[in-house]
C-alpha cells in the first residue's frame, strides 16, 4: 500500500499491561495467604481474593492484547483493520456512508462505516486525513 497511514493502540495498552502484571502477582501471592494466616483454601476470603485477582488479570490481559494487536492502515483505495480476533479489508468504493465521533476524551475518533448493509467500527487518530480520503471518493457523512 503506497502512501498509507498506519495507526495502532500500542501506547494505550501499557496501563493494561501493568495492571495485568500486578493482578497476576497478587493472584500468585494469594496462594501464600492461607499458609501465613492458618486458613484453608476453601475459606470465603481466600476464594474471593483468588477469583477477584484472576478476573482482573484476565480482563486486563484481554485489553492489553487487544490494544497491542489493533492496527488500522488506510490509503486512497482501501482500509485494512486488524484486531485480536479478525482482519477486515474495506474497499472505499464499497462504503455507502459513514459517521464520525470522538471517543470520550481520548485522542481517538470512531468511524462507523456502512458497507453492504453491515456496520464496521474503525478507531483512529487521523480524522482529517481519513475524512479527506472519504470526501475525495464522494462518500457522504451521516450526521447523528
Amino acid at each position: 500500500m503506497n502512501n498509507s497511514i498506519v495507526d495502532g493502540m500500542k501506547k494505550e495498552g501499557k496501563p493494561f499491561r501493568n495492571i495485568t502484571i500486578v493482578a497476576f502477582v497478587l493472584f500468585a501471592l494469594t496462594f501464600l495467604y492461607p499458609y501465613v494466616n492458618n486458613k484453608s483454601y476453601l475459606d470465603k476470603d481466600v476464594l474471593i481474593m483468588l477469583t477477584a485477582f484472576l478476573m482482573y488479570g484476565l480482563f486486563s490481559l484481554y485489553c492489553w492484547l487487544y490494544a497491542a494487536t489493533y492496527r488500522v492502515e488506510f490509503n486512497e483505495s482501501k482500509i485494512l483493520l486488524k484486531t485480536l480476533f479478525r482482519k477486515v479489508e474495506i474497499n472505499l468504493c464499497d462504503i455507502e456512508k459513514y459517521t464520525c465521533a470522538r471517543y470520550r476524551k481520548s485522542v481517538f475518533y470512531q468511524f462507523h462505516f456502512f458497507v453492504n448493509g453491515k456496520k464496521v467500527l474503525v478507531n483512529t487518530r487521523f480524522k482529517q486525513e481519513l475524512e479527506n480520503i472519504l470526501t475525495n471518493h464522494n462518500i457522504k457523512q451521516e450526521l447523528k
